[in-house]
């Protein structure tokens, strides 16, 4: 995998894409190796959160279109508290232990996402179940009601046309860039007025279970996670990771490059993905990642 990837096509490569069968993914897998077809994507992987059977559609689909198409997931687990989320790549998708993954995520989501309705009705909507099933209805996350779900049925809700909660999120708002994602980070993270627990498995674990099944851990977008702290990597590294995703969307040049050296001196691989999802994040573009825009 990582000769493949340091080869002259590196550029022609995007390894983190989401599919409907992501919470917050809009397009299935065979819509998704169609528009990598049309951008001149030739090596793909659809690596959606805690579930692998979008990239059993593309692994197959993406045989009769001459694109590399890796097996992959991203799994959600935690070191020290923080949480993270690690890449699986190569990984044998027919597995039990991802179906069990999915599992105990799934009945996490339907707890929560009452717990989040009940928090965001506490700052003054009038938000129902109805109206976040009116969103997710379809979906094959539909029982979980993301930061991106809830601002999705409050800035389309007539009710709240002219609430002044949601001004910063609509045309020409301070955080209208990114309204949907911006939303869920000013009020479902951590420390913020919804933030919800949920138990993720430790990082060792999740490293153990795909290298069992064939695959090469890689940590994701670590520009985000250790924001503030990047000497963490030294501590996970040596916890089993394969590679780092250095080039990302969330990455400036400067961050993918940091990455990069501490591939080098630890003799890993690194990865390049978009996290592409859609309408949930409409800055980002399949095949495209800003760290390499100097």
């Amino acid at each position: 995998m990582n000769r493949e990837l340091n080869m002259n096509g590196f550029y022609f490569a995007d390894l983190h894409i989401h599919s409907c069968y992501s919470e917050n993914g809009e397009f299935t897998p065979a819509e998704l190796i169609q528009m990598c077809k049309d951008a001149g994507v030739r090596m793909m992987a659809i690596a959606d959160h805690n579930c692998v059977k979008g990239s059993q559609e593309a692994v197959e689909k993406a045989k009769c279109e001459r694109i590399r198409c890796y097996s992959a997931i991203e799994i959600d687990c935690t070191f020290k508290d923080i949480n993270f989320h690690v890449l699986g790549y190569d990984i044998k998708l027919d597995s039990p232990d991802f179906e069990y993954i999915e599992q105990n995520m799934r009945k996490q989501y339907v707890n929560v996402s009452k717990e989040r309705l009940r928090l965001i009705n506490q700052m003054g909507f009038d938000l129902t179940e109805t109206d976040l099933r009116a969103v997710t209805g379809g979906r094959y996350w539909g029982e979980h009601w993301t930061g991106e779900a809830f601002a999705e049925a409050l800035l389309t809700n007539e009710k709240y046309l002219e609430c002044d909660l949601l001004r910063p999120y609509r045309e020409n708002g301070s955080r209208s860039d990114n309204p949907y994602v911006n939303f869920h980070r000013d009020y479902f993270l951590l420390e913020k007025p919804c933030y919800v627990v949920m138990t993720f498995p430790d990082m060792r674990d999740i490293i153990d279970i795909i290298h069992h099944n064939g695959g090469k851990s890689v940590l994701a977008h670590p520009g985000i996670n250790l924001e503030g702290n990047f000497e963490m990597i030294d501590q996970l590294i040596p916890l089993g990771l394969n590679g780092i995703e250095a080039y990302s969307s969330y990455h400036t040049p400067e961050t993918a490059q940091w990455f990069c050296n501490k591939v080098k001196q630890y003799g890993l691989f690194f990865t390049r993905g978009s996290n592409f999802l859609g309408k949930a994040k409409p800055k980002i573009k399949l095949g495209y990642c800003s760290a390499e825009q100097a």
